[in-house]
């Protein structure tokens, strides 16, 4: 299923200026978020002045959301807001923002889910920038349903 704009919040809790996807498509375990760096967003005023950046963790955040949706359809109450239990780099490795992304670039979040059992999910997100071949981040990330907390406890 395809959402663009507002039509995003029907299936991410996040809301604008935190969730700046432009376009999601979401398939069975996967889902792909589009987002169209435009000079005017909101953080290119204050990150950098004269050089705008997107920050790595904004950059995270949404790749986060788009992993949110591969799963959330599955829970017993699609109401849960889920939470990060861990991200950590691709077998074990440090998680890093290989390359820039400004005004002008497109950002394409590629997010996996790998498995989801008793409210836990685990899955790999990956964006690239400008069509590229080589994320210029990844990582394999948990999320837990706050309803299945105290069973991990």
């Amino acid at each position: 299923m395809k959402y663009v704009g507002e039509e995003i919040y029907n299936v991410i809790p996040n809301r604008y200026p935190y969730m700046i996807l432009d376009t999601l498509d979401v398939e069975d375990n996967k889902a792909v978020a589009k987002i169209a760096l435009k000079q005017d967003l909101w953080i290119f005023d204050c990150h950098y002045p004269g050089h705008p950046i997107l920050p790595m963790t904004l950059l995270m955040e949404s790749m986060t959301q788009t992993f949110s949706v591969t799963f959330l359809s599955k829970a017993e109450d699609k109401t849960e807001i889920p939470v990060i239990s861990s991200i950590s780099g691709v077998e074990g490795g440090k998680i890093s923002q290989k390359e820039e992304a400004a005004p002008g670039d497109v950002i394409t979040i590629v997010a996996t889910l790998s498995s989801f059992k008793r409210g836990i999910a685990k899955g790999s997100c990956k964006a690239y920038k400008n069509e590229g071949v080589n994320p210029i981040m990844e990582f394999e990330i948990v999320d837990v349903l706050p309803s299945q907390m105290i069973r991990i406890r």
